[in-house]
């Protein structure tokens, strides 16, 4: 079984324009890896960003037939209180994600989005969960500007808990004007102790440059987990520092606790494909070329079997 378990639903009108004027500035050098090369903001923004948009999911269930990739979680973001507004109310967007998932069972798995801060968060928790059946919460955004370990998160995580739903939240850089002191790893050192029963996701594993910080957090604590959304980056760069990472990861908090992930529509559509880097997983217990080795059995547990566990499939 394959399970991407990041996968943002996007429509226009999901996002405030800061958002969409942010990736149009920083995806194209930040997914080659070469800025000067990249395209301009304009163009990037005119040509590139409305391939992200699917609202009705028609791409991505035939790119999930294409790549043989099982279930999808689609996921929502709420910029709305950083920015002053959303051009859709949030509600629109997580109903639409519970919609389609309901056209698509066993296929889309719909996840919630809300921040903390807002002064209705539970009632609109209670919506998604409770009357939606919404699956889980995320992609939650520190960067907007609120500490995961802060007290509108936990008033908020106390609820999430009590539905035995898990969430995802992000970790690692972020682009401005966002702030990544927000997104540190080690803030989800007091949500895992304080919420033992709250199984936290961290996506992106803190990226390359907290991956360790997370791998480690995930050796000590039982409910945290790590999704490797966005290494494609690494993964087509530099394939063995990739390899190598992989396998200090497992070593470090086992393969149990580690999901592949895309975070897309925004990398396939950039230039890194999602068959290809599929592709790179299933064959890493046939490549001992440099004395690093992975099981099947590892690949299996990242490629699906952890999240069809986390997600109770």
């Amino acid at each position: 079984m394959i399970i991407d378990p990041h996968y943002h639903l996007m429509a226009e009108e999901y996002f405030p324009d800061e958002i969409w004027t942010m990736l149009a500035h920083q995806m194209t050098g930040h997914v080659t890896g070469d800025r000067a090369a990249q395209a301009s903001a304009d163009q990037f923004r005119a040509e590139v960003i409305p391939r992200f948009w699917d609202p009705d999911g028609e791409r991505l269930l035939a790119k999930m037939s294409d790549c043989g990739i099982d279930q999808s979680v689609l996921l929502a973001d709420d910029f709305g209180v950083r920015f002053g507004g959303l051009p859709a109310p949030l509600q629109e967007q997580n109903k639409a994600i519970a919609d389609l998932a309901a056209c698509h069972p066993g296929r889309l798995i719909p996840f919630c989005s809300v921040d903390p801060r807002r002064p209705d968060t539970l009632k609109i928790l209670s919506t998604c969960i409770e009357e939606l059946g919404m699956r889980g919460i995320g992609e939650l955004h520190p960067d907007t500007g609120w500490e995961p370990s802060g007290p509108e998160a936990y008033r908020m995580l106390s609820r999430v808990e009590h539905w035995d739903v898990p969430i995802l939240i992000h970790t690692g850089l972020f682009f401005p004007p966002l702030h990544s002191k927000y997104d540190l790893p080690m803030y989800l050192d007091d949500v895992c102790a304080d919420f033992p029963d709250l199984k936290v996701i961290a996506a992106h594993a803190g990226r390359t440059l907290w991956w360790r910080e997370v791998a480690h957090l995930a050796g000590i604590h039982p409910n945290l987990y790590a999704e490797l959304a966005g290494f494609q980056t690494l993964a087509v760069r530099k394939r063995p520092e990739f390899r190598a990472m992989l396998r200090e990861f497992i070593d470090i908090c086992g393969a149990d606790k580690i999901l592949w992930a895309t975070d897309d529509p925004v990398y396939d559509e950039t230039g890194i494909k999602t068959s290809a880097y599929l592709d790179l997983f299933r064959h890493l217990p046939d490549d001992t070329s440099d004395g690093i080795t992975f099981t099947q059995a590892e690949i299996s547990a990242i490629l699906g079997e952890n999240a069809a566990r986390i997600l109770k499939l």
